[in-house]
């Protein structure tokens, strides 16, 4: 299985999304991030919890 590389560093990782596996993968480019946010809903550190957030 090949690994996609981060386009967020972890030393980039706001506190808000630090650990999560969306900013791991995505970065700035996450769906859920935008700059400034406090609180996080959608935070996983699982692919399978993601998977089940996923809006209907």
């Amino acid at each position: 299985m090949e690994e996609t590389k981060p386009s967020g560093k972890k030393s980039d990782a706001p506190p808000v999304c630090n650990g999560c596996v969306r900013w791991e993968r995505f970065g700035k480019n996450c769906y859920y991030y935008w700059e400034g946010k406090k609180h996080c809903t959608m935070w996983t550190s699982d692919w399978e919890e993601a998977a089940m957030q996923q809006p209907l």
